[in-house]
């Protein structure tokens, strides 16, 4: 029986609502989403982030849950003046990523940029250049970045600032 009552399963499990779940993060999610993020942090494919400054920015993230566990999560981080949000701390769990859990983030964050009446998303990347130019975005130069952005941008890490239309 544990079988077939757990997250990923082999068996027939009836239910009235999926599984899984898209909606925006709240302080609750938070020890999800750092038990998410940490191993990517460690291998330096995301920027750290502390427990407090994830309380500070939770009402920009997004995260996929799938039975109570957070398996995917991206925030959106707008800068109005510009027209222009970023879309960061993209992570997936190992398990998922073989699926469109990154597909189907993308597409929400894009449309709550849409919605926030900003008309293009840059994200900044050292490994997933290729997985974002697939989905539309094309490589750009820092000069293209938001002003405060580009002051903070760092260039030991080498991102790529890859960019795409929401038209």
């Amino acid at each position: 029986m544990q079988e077939l009552f757990s997250r990923d399963g082999i068996g027939t499990q009836i239910v009235m609502e999926s599984a899984e779940q898209i909606r925006r993060a709240t302080i609750n999610d938070i020890g999800g989403i750092l038990e998410l993020i940490r191993p990517l942090e460690q291998q330096g494919i995301l920027v750290r982030r502390s427990r407090e400054q994830l309380e500070m920015e939770i009402d920009k993230f997004t995260i996929i849950q799938r039975d109570n566990t957070t398996i995917a999560c991206a925030a959106l981080y707008p800068f109005p003046e510009e027209k222009i949000g970023e879309m960061a701390c993209v992570a997936v769990h190992p398990d998922y990523r073989s699926s469109s859990r990154g597909e189907v983030l993308l597409e929400r964050i894009a449309a709550q940029a849409k919605q926030s009446g900003l008309s293009k998303l840059f994200v900044l990347t050292t490994r997933s250049i290729h997985w974002f130019q697939e989905r539309g975005f094309t490589p750009v130069d820092i000069d293209l970045l938001p002003e405060s952005k580009k002051q903070l941008y760092n260039y030991q890490r080498k991102s790529k600032v890859l960019m795409a239309d929401l038209g």
